[in-house]
């Protein structure tokens, strides 16, 4: 096993942590993620702050009544999956984002949220940021299709992410 100049271990591992809810740095993440599972590496995806959007079901929903009024507001104000996600830049009022997911279709090249299931199919881990959890007002249990995700704080994804062969912040 290949060791760090600190004598840590480097695992066959890639971790990504999705900070941004910007359909196009989601789009590249899971392009990411889906090259370093094709080569054999183990990935790892941690969803902070605004990317924590791309694994709200498409359907929306509301925050539960148990989390307090700025949660409920913060959670309103998520686009409702990772398809409605703004483009972070041309997003003209969300026309570019579904010009470029035409030109997808048109190639035949996956939609973020077709890329994220996947991810989740093909054993990638992934993993809801606790902090943010809380601050947005999403829980565990509102993301059906992320049964099987950790929600954990940042330590213990740094953990991973030290120990790893390559971390990106995107």
């Amino acid at each position: 096993m290949e060791r760090r100049e600190n004598g840590g271990p480097v695992e066959n591992r890639v971790c990504l942590i999705c900070l941004s809810g910007d359909w196009d740095r989601l789009f590249a993440a899971c392009s990411i993620a889906h090259g370093a599972l094709a080569m054999g590496q183990e990935v790892h995806l941690f969803f902070t702050f605004w990317g924590v959007s791309a694994l709200l079901p498409a359907k929306g929903g509301k925050a539960d009544k148990a989390v307090g009024l700025p949660q409920r507001l913060m959670r309103a104000m998520l686009p409702p999956g990772a398809k409605k996600t703004p483009l972070s830049r041309m997003n003209l009022f969300g026309f570019g984002r579904r010009w470029i997911q035409g030109l997808l279709r048109r190639h035949g090249v996956d939609d973020v949220d077709t890329l994220l299931r996947e991810l989740k199919e093909l054993g990638a881990h992934f993993h809801l940021c606790e902090t943010s959890s809380r601050l947005l007002g999403v829980r565990q249990e509102d993301l059906p299709e992320c049964r099987e995700m950790d929600c954990c704080g940042m330590a213990t994804f740094l953990n991973l992410a030290l120990k790893s062969r390559i971390v990106m912040f995107i």
